[in-house]
């Protein structure tokens, strides 16, 4: 039994590793995440990965997966593209103007809103968000500056803006310092009142780098709604139904790494929690098990920080009800998690020495 346990702990738990795989994570899969956000402006459907939309000849602004999309939108978008390009040809100039090159204003502005969905768990924050005020008709914006020329995480700032006040005709500066501009009402309501926008099925984006904007209606992913409906029920209960949808999620997910992650979690309900099933089998639930499962699914996933408050603490009793963030497996011991404080405190607990708790809006890794 020991022979088995010191096998599983050097074959899975070996810190750095499941550190590599959580930052390749987050820097290999979210590149390849975009197409299935963005989509055709009539149809909304996403590419194929590896295909790309079509950008409409006149304003380079509307996408669409084919001719036949192009065609059945015109009547709706003809009223705007010449207004849409007018606004291109001024972005063009002020471009020109400070000494840049045509051919690196167009490669920008088609990667523009790319730039930000790399930023890894961002989509998903997003995507969040706008869900929970979809009844709002919102606009979520998005911004960071020129001088953020990586696209910092920590620099990325997101808040919403509702139907109530970007409807209204007048500008505004709202607490972030960002003004509000009449262009982007305008192009926001063209998206709201188009025949194909569903409020379900897509929300509306204003991403913003200092001076130069772009609006765009992103598809809500099912697959991010279904995980974290997934993780409260994980962290609510100890169902094997909730392990069981959990790994069919995934299972099914499509970010890098998916097996090993499972793998690992299979290893450590076998090594730490007694786990009898045979190898490959969902773990028997339990609270430290199911805590284990819903970070991996946040984390390394979703890439969204796990929140918790200590619970149930008897040699450091006074920390019972502290709470914190999730950082990583203890490298100096490996059934036990390092949870950071919101002092700046690190401490060193169980799995099931914590809870899941949700304090505002889903949040970012920041790695």
């Amino acid at each position: 039994m020991d022979s088995t346990r010191h096998a599983l702990n050097d074959a899975l738990d070996d810190p750095s590793e499941v550190e590599r795989l959580s930052t390749n994570q987050a820097s290999d899969a979210a590149p390849d995440r975009n197409h299935q956000f963005l989509g055709c402006s009539k149809c909304h459907s996403v590419p194929a990965a590896g295909l790309k939309l079509r950008h409409c000849g006149g304003c380079q602004t509307r996408s669409y997966c084919g001719k036949a999309c192009a065609k059945a939108d015109w009547a709706e978008h003809k009223r705007h593209c010449e207004r849409l390009r007018g606004e291109r040809g001024e972005a063009m100039a002020t471009h020109l103007s400070s000494g840049g090159l045509e051919k690196d204003f167009n490669k920008a502005r088609l990667n523009f809103v790319g730039q930000f969905l790399k930023v890894p768990g961002l989509s998903c924050e997003l995507t969040l968000l706008a869900w929970r005020v979809r009844s709002e008709a919102p606009v979520i914006i998005v911004s960071t500056s020129k001088s953020d020329v990586d696209f910092s995480r920590s620099r990325i700032r997101s808040w919403v803006v509702p139907r109530r006040i970007w409807d209204e005709d007048q500008d505004f500066t709202d607490n972030s310092s960002i003004r509000w501009r009449k262009s982007w009402r305008t192009n926001v309501r063209q998206i709201y009142d188009g025949s194909s926008f569903c409020p379900d099925k897509q929300f509306v984006c204003v991403f913003v780098v200092d001076d130069v904007s772009k609006t765009v209606d992103i598809n809500f992913s099912d697959n991010i709604l279904r995980g974290v409906e997934i993780v409260a029920a994980l962290t609510a209960a100890t169902t094997a139904e909730d392990l069981a949808n959990a790994f069919a999620w995934m299972r099914a997910s499509p970010a890098v790494h998916a097996s090993k992650f499972m793998q690992s979690l299979q290893h450590r309900a076998a090594s730490f929690y007694g786990s009898t099933g045979p190898t490959g089998s969902i773990p028997d639930p339990s609270r430290a098990i199911n805590n284990e499962v819903a970070y991996t699914m946040c984390a390394n996933f979703l890439l969204l920080q796990f929140e918790v408050r200590l619970m149930g603490l008897r040699g450091a009793a006074h920390l019972n009800g502290r709470e914190g963030v999730i950082r990583s497996i203890d490298p100096a011991n490996k059934e036990r998690w390092s949870v950071r404080l919101d002092d700046g405190t690190c401490v060193s607990v169980k799995a099931g020495n914590f809870e899941h708790v949700r304090r505002g809006d889903y949040k970012r890794m920041l790695l």
